[in-house]
Formats: C-alpha cells, sequence, structure tokens
C-alpha cells in the first residue's frame, strides 16, 4: 500500500522536548488524529476504516499509519514518538491493514476490561 507523510493542511504536532509532558504529547497526537481525520474524509476518503489506526512494531516501539479508505486506499505516516517509519508498510495489502487495525482495536479493548 502507497504511503504518505501528513498533509500540509494538517501537519502532526511537534513536541516540545524543553518542557516535555507525556500526556500533553499524547492529547496532542489524539488531536491531530481527529483532525486528519476529517480532513481525509473532507478529500473524499470516505470508508468505513478511514482514521484507522496501524502499528507496525519497529525497533524499540512502532512506526504508525492511518488509513485514508477511498477508491484507492493509502496510508498516511503518523510521525509520532520517534517517528519510525516501517519497511514493511508498503508491502501490506487493504485486507491486511484493515485486519491489522481490528486487532489493535480488539487489543486496546482487552487491556481496558481484563483485569
Amino acid at each position: 500500500m502507497k504511503v504518505y507523510a501528513c498533509p500540509a493542511e494538517c501537519p502532526a504536532p511537534k513536541p516540545d522536548y524543553a518542557n516535555y509532558d507525556r500526556k500533553k504529547e499524547e492529547a496532542a497526537e489524539l488531536r491531530h488524529q481527529e483532525e486528519l481525520k476529517a480532513w481525509l474524509v473532507g478529500a473524499g476518503y470516505k470508508g468505513a476504516n478511514t482514521g484507522g489506526i496501524l502499528q507496525i512494531p519497529h525497533a524499540d516501539g512502532y512506526a504508525v499509519y492511518m488509513l485514508a479508505e477511498g477508491k484507492s486506499s493509502c496510508l498516511i505516516h503518523l510521525p509520532y514518538g520517534d517517528g519510525w517509519n516501517s519497511p514493511m508498510a508498503e508491502g501490506l495489502t487493504k485486507k491486511a491493514v484493515i485486519k491489522m487495525i481490528k486487532q489493535n482495536r480488539t487489543d486496546i479493548i482487552n487491556r481496558l476490561v481484563l483485569p
């Protein structure tokens, strides 16, 4: 699947490393995800999975992407944290990406619900 950087109209937040606050940075990333999803929908990516977050384990963390689902779907690289970009991303099919996004959602729910 083709991978693109964040559009100029919706740039990723820049961390303030001089006064780093993890909760503040996580909140900025969540706001950015909401804004990017809205931008993608406005650009015609109106598939049910648009805005889904894909995390691919890489090095000491994750490479993070957002799915833009439409006639020709693609991934948007989210340069959060260390900004990892996985070479695996471009080799994934849309079906595999959607499966991984759904699995990630299930994992998050299980962590919140299960003791």
